[in-house]
């Protein structure tokens, strides 16, 4: 169903306008029409435009794997790289392991030149991000092993590949319940907290006013296939998987913000979300579902 969207031919258009008693009679069946639903019409009209709700999964934890190496560089703040530099015998022995797991899959090397494209590309346009990054040199950045995970015992993995020499750290991270529904997501200021540049020197969540106009800029974009809203009970729930450790639960809901989530026919980069919802009132940060 359309709303004000006249698909009829130009000629018979044009013949409404010449039978103006037609048109007439038009306009009082129309407003008798409307005037009988009232706010149920209405209600109809501004339901078809919320956003769905979160997707209900029961699906496995899966995630991402990252053994960051020991360099050159490390100091007093890495005791784990003592001995230096990771070796080839030391790659060779952490590869060895990495590969014995049935958990890992896809996994990969990264360069320190890969690591700072990536460091690079996920600061997006957010002015505290980007200086951080002009901050940072090429050779800062750790030679890393990458995997995807699958469903399994991650804190034995964490621990057994953290005690092999020329490991630097290891981290895990569960998959978000967002991958594989939407492509992008905006995300709103929340209640508490500064983590967010944008939303600084505001005081609570944002306004009713301020999420539809958020809603209605997302409406306006090309290729949108779907559009769900995320509210902090299911951000909860999304964020305790994805921080999937006991330490997880102790999350404060205040500092969770809610966000919309976008399906696209073709995903837009996301440094053109950026530049569209930047200085839009309200949202926080725009994030790439991956």
């Amino acid at each position: 169903m359309s709303f004000g969207d006249d698909r009829r031919e130009p000629q018979h258009r044009t013949g409404l306008f010449r039978r103006p008693l037609v048109v007439a009679g038009l306009v009082v069946v129309l407003l008798g029409g409307l005037a009988g639903l009232g706010l149920a019409g209405w209600r109809f009209y501004e339901h078809s435009r919320w956003p769905l709700p979160p997707p209900v999964t029961s699906a496995p934890l899966t995630g991402r794997l990252s053994v960051f190496l020991c360099a050159d560089d490390s100091d007093e703040y890495a005791p784990e790289c003592l001995y230096g530099a990771a070796t080839a015998d030391d790659r060779r022995e952490i590869e060895a392991m990495l590969r014995s797991l049935p958990e890992i899959r896809d996994l990969s090397f990264e360069t320190k030149q890969q690591a700072y494209e990536r460091f690079r590309k996920s600061a997006g346009e957010d002015p505290a991000g980007l200086e951080f990054v002009r901050k940072t040199r090429v050779d800062e950045m750790p030679e890393s092993y990458q995997a995807t995970l699958g469903p399994g015992d991650w804190e034995a993995i964490r621990l057994g590949i953290g005690d092999l020499r020329g490991v630097l750290a290891t981290e895990i991270y569960g998959d978000s319940l967002w991958r594989g529904v939407a492509d992008v997501g905006v995300a709103l200021c929340p209640e508490i907290g500064s983590d967010f540049s944008r939303c600084q020197g505001r005081e609570g969540r944002v306004s009713e006013e301020e999420k539809a106009a958020v809603l209605d800029r997302i409406r306006d974009l090309d290729g949108v296939k779907a559009v769900y809203f995320e509210d902090v009970a299911y951000a909860l729930v999304n964020r305790r998987r994805i921080y999937w450790e006991a330490d997880a639960k102790d999350l404060d809901p205040r500092t969770l913000p809610e966000a919309f989530y976008v399906a696209f026919d073709r995903p837009p980069a996301k440094a053109e979300m950026e530049k569209i919802f930047g200085r839009v009132p309200g949202v926080a940060v725009v994030v790439s579902v991956s």
